[in-house]
């Protein structure tokens, strides 16, 4: 018996050593082979994401793939965008998204659109997941091919705008990147991630600023430095992505629509429609996001309370990143809940870097959390996967709108105008029928800044108001404009474009109406002429 323990004994090294042997060689793995095998993973879970239905999970990405398309066929440098003529799209004659088209291309290039897009759409999720994983392998987070998959599952609001083919998607894993290279000092990072970011989404060119000022901000309190070497570059790659498109200063003006003028509208109640991920975030949703706001809640007060009682032994670099990630992820969370939805995207952003580097700085060598963690995230990816299961259900079908579309095409003149009655049927039709000309399209608030008068004319007849004196119970009140003069005056369509059933009342109205004359219709749409 004490043999066999003298035995046991002198083995135990031995297996420590092999144990050892094999970390190491898992460590040794150089940085190009880890990202390969990031990609590897990145792509089959994305290739799932975008396959497992044959549904759409939102009408821009038809818009987006078919303006690549038109780049593709040869107008890679012009800014002109007639197809909505009474909008500031059309007016100022740029492109904000210019970037994020030029790089689909390739895929618009291919034979089945269908098929294309939803190669596409693996493109651009993998592509954002690995801006994700470059910024947690930059901070020397622990375990960083796991982070970007947290952040993809932690919720299933934010999995489900993580695999439409949009830029945001990919602005989101470039200002991760962005706060990550601002961190390390990476200068010639930051003039790039800053670049892509503008060049891709014009819009969005304020998040970058936001990440600069609470960066720099930090920095100055932490470790008594100004980050201005990393500001100049910022402001270059910043400035650099607007120019570098047809008609900058086109793209200019639609982005202050977008940003600023939108603002003002929403502040002073026009009468603007809006997705959903544009209206506060309601209490109504938080359950989606409750198991996420719990941990990063969570990680944020722990980060406070050990700065508080253990400030000195915290390398000041390390506190600026750490206080910056916290200070980021709830002002994003205030701008969610005050302002748009689409701020909490940002907010989980910085909130999975904050609860990455304070499980790397202080919780990693603690069992059970990593447990913890991993069995929440088991959880988020199977509930976040089963809920956007349920909403694709009711997704959009590539060819829904088509047959609508190509009879348009073949019985007008290119450039008639056709009045879509409601805005999100622009990319559908626009995406099968560029011959025409549409009145509504992207965000109402480029109708909107085009002609206020002019916007509300078309509402008029959209969106009549209730009266108990109707049949329906929402028709017209006998004060308002005159659908037709509308329609052939004002707009000068020729063909009107409908939803039977969400647009029932002035389906039923154009029927009636002898001066408009139903010439295509299915189940779903339907198709009048304005005679």
């Amino acid at each position: 018996m004490a043999k066999e323990r003298k035995r046991r004994r002198r083995a135990t090294p031995a297996k420590k050593s092999s144990t050892n042997a094999t970390a190491a060689r898992l460590s040794a793995l150089n940085s190009r082979q880890k990202a390969a095998l990031f990609l590897v993973l990145a792509l089959a879970v994305s290739v799932y994401l975008h396959f497992n239905s044959n549904k759409f999970p939102d009408p821009d990405v038809f818009y987006h793939f078919r303006h690549a398309a038109i780049y593709a066929g040869g107008g890679l440098f012009s800014g002109e965008f007639p197809w909505v003529p009474y909008s500031v799209i059309g007016k100022f004659s740029s492109d904000i998204w210019y970037g994020f088209h030029v790089i689909l291309i390739p895929f618009a290039w291919a034979g089945d659109p269908a098929l294309s897009m939803r190669l596409a759409g693996v493109f651009v999720t993998a592509l954002c997941m690995f801006s994700v994983y470059l910024a947690c392998a930059r901070l020397d987070i622990k375990a960083p091919l796991l982070w970007p998959f947290v952040l993809l599952f932690s919720s299933a609001f934010l999995l489900h705008r993580l695999t439409m083919l949009r830029p945001q998607v990919l602005s989101l894993g470039l200002n991760v990147l962005l706060l990550a290279l601002l961190a390390a000092g990476n200068i010639r990072g930051v003039f790039i991630a800053a670049f892509a970011s503008a060049w891709l989404h014009l819009s969005l060119f304020f998040v970058p600023v936001i990440l600069l000022g609470v960066f720099a901000g930090t920095k100055l309190l932490t470790e008594k430095s100004l980050a201005w070497r990393e500001s100049l570059a910022l402001a270059g790659g910043l400035v650099s992505g607007w120019l570098l498109r047809p008609n900058p200063l086109g793209a200019a003006e639609i982005a202050y629509v977008q940003v600023f003028q939108l603002t003002f509208e929403k502040l002073g109640g026009a009468p603007l429609e809006f997705g959903s991920e544009l209206r506060p975030l309601a209490i109504a949703i938080y359950s989606n996001y409750l198991a996420f706001v719990i941990l990063w809640s969570s990680s944020l007060l722990f980060l406070f309370w050990k700065l508080f009682r253990d400030q000195t032994r915290l390398p000041a670099a390390q506190r600026t990143v750490l206080c910056a990630a916290g200070i980021l992820s709830a002002l994003f969370f205030l701008l969610s809940v005050l302002f748009a939805r689409r701020g909490f995207d940002f907010c989980s952003s910085s909130g999975m870097l904050l609860i990455a580097l304070v499980f790397t700085r202080f919780l990693s060598q603690v069992k059970w959390i990593r447990v913890g963690l991993l069995a929440l995230f088991v959880f988020l990816a199977l509930y976040g996967i089963s809920l956007r299961n349920r909403v694709l259900a009711i997704g959009w079908d590539a060819d829904r709108l088509a047959g609508a579309a190509k009879w348009i095409e073949a019985n007008s003149q290119p450039g008639d105008i056709v009045f879509n009655a409601r805005w999100e049927y622009f990319p559908e039709l626009f995406f099968w029928n560029t011959k025409n000309y549409y009145t509504s399209g992207m965000d109402p608030i480029f109708q909107h800044a085009y002609e206020p008068e002019l916007y509300r004319a078309g509402l008029s007849f959209t969106a009549p108001r209730s009266s108990f004196l109707c049949v329906t119970g929402n028709c017209a009140e006998a004060t308002a404009p005159d659908p037709y003069r509308i329609l052939k005056e004002r707009f000068k369509a020729r063909y009107v474009f409908l939803l039977k059933q969400a647009d029932a009342n002035a389906y039923l109205y154009l029927l009636s109406d002898k001066r408009f004359s139903l010439k295509s219709e299915d189940p779903i749409s339907a198709v009048f002429e304005v005679l």
